[in-house]
């Protein structure tokens, strides 16, 4: 624990108000927001505030454990920092403290495609912690070198993220000029000269990048030409054709990240897919999507009724270690944070990373102390859900 920083910073919720104060509005907006009217944003946090744990109090007691095994590797939690793409916008190399930090703290770390900082810059901080998530280009070519980079550094968890067939539509970055391509307004000039820490520190490391698929911009002049390569070539619709060849070709595990639906499940699995991420991409994508934890109750209930050992995990709405426990006691064997951890950094740089996962690891070892459950699989003889109107 960073203990200097609990003074000012003794949540997620600490965080966020730190780093509205420390980055500019428009780099604020663009981890906050969701998509449309953001309905899947609130959806998200009353589905899990409906959720109750219930403790038992006179079961004999046994001092939680944390550890959790996700294919053949035990972290020291079941906590894993989600892939977040143009994180330089928020702090210059924010990925690269988030990879540090979850090697230190022994949790998975997902780098997105669209980090600022490169495939083997993260995975040389995050050693074995280290997955890769990946939008695949439509490029052949592309596709098989970038999966080929990823195996060299020794990545053996590859996630596919199959919710992004369309950009998602998010007001907030439009009209702060976060589109793509993105444009320097005398709006978010002003807003960057207000945020002088954080101005200071992007001028040093020069703007941000998109790392990862830079060698692969051929005659690109300008960011126009930057998003049209993006828009184009890089994503490509992930179909369960799509699915199949990415599973004929990876070598290692395959994680499939956006399941929202048993229909979904089960193609995944039937393409071979080792792992399931239950996700409405923090309500990023499609405003009228369910909260993740709604969908993870079916899907978890659906895997139990076919005997499945898929690894089951989710993401979206992390706020608390509470949260994570109300994940945990639905059905997933790990949980991701995405956003909390974009806070941390923008609050307190390197140090705000390590402190995301204390903050999120001590709640969630209180939580279970506090219910008397022992493990984190036993969370799930503690729900009970609340009626919602």
């Amino acid at each position: 624990m960073v203990q200097h920083l609990l003074g000012q910073s003794a949540c997620v919720a600490d965080l966020k108000q730190r780093a509205r104060r420390r980055i500019p509005q428009f780099a604020f907006n663009y981890v906050e927001g969701g998509c449309n009217g953001e309905s899947a944003l609130g959806r998200n946090r009353a589905a899990l505030d409906a959720l109750c744990l219930q403790p038992n109090y006179l079961a004999p007691y046994q001092a939680p454990q944390l550890q959790t095994t996700l294919f053949g590797r035990t972290y020291n939690a079941p906590l894993g920092i989600a892939p977040l793409g143009l994180t330089g916008i928020v702090w210059p190399h924010s990925s690269l403290m988030h990879a540090k930090a979850a090697k230190a703290a022994n949790i998975p770390f997902i780098l997105s495609t669209l980090s600022t900082n490169s495939i083997e810059q993260a995975a040389a901080l995050a050693e074995e912690n280290f997955w890769f998530q990946l939008y695949p280009p439509a490029d052949l070519n592309i596709r098989k070198d970038l999966m080929r980079r990823v195996q060299a550094v020794g990545c053996q968890n590859l996630v596919v993220t199959i919710d992004v067939p369309a950009a998602g539509r998010r007001p907030r970055d439009i009209k702060s000029g976060l589109a793509v391509p993105p444009k320097i307004t005398p709006r978010s000039i002003w807003q960057s000269c207000l945020r002088p820490q954080w101005s200071l520190a992007t001028l040093r490391a020069g703007l941000p990048q998109f790392a990862s698929i830079q060698p692969y911009i051929k005659d690109a002049k300008n960011m126009t030409d930057i998003a049209h390569y993006i828009r184009v070539t890089l994503k490509d619709v992930v179909d369960a054709p799509m699915l199949q060849q990415l599973r004929d070709a990876w070598p290692g595990k395959l994680i499939v990240k956006g399941i929202l639906s048993a229909a979904d499940a089960e193609c995944a699995l039937a393409c071979g897919a080792d792992g399931l991420i239950v996700s409405n991409h923090g309500g990023r994508q499609l405003d009228a999507a369910q909260a993740s934890i709604d969908a993870l109750g079916e899907i978890q209930a659906l895997l139990k009724q076919q005997a499945s050992d898929v690894t089951l995990m989710v993401d979206s709405g992390v706020e608390t270690g509470v949260d994570i426990a109300r994940f945990l006691a639905q059905g997933a064997q790990a949980v991701f944070a995405g956003r909390a951890f974009l806070y941390g950094v923008a609050a307190h740089g390197e140090q705000g990373a390590v402190h995301t996962v204390d903050l999120l690891r001590d709640e969630l070892q209180q939580v279970m102390t506090q219910l008397h459950c022992a493990q984190p699989s036993d969370l799930r003889q503690h729900r009970k859900n609340l009626v919602r109107l």
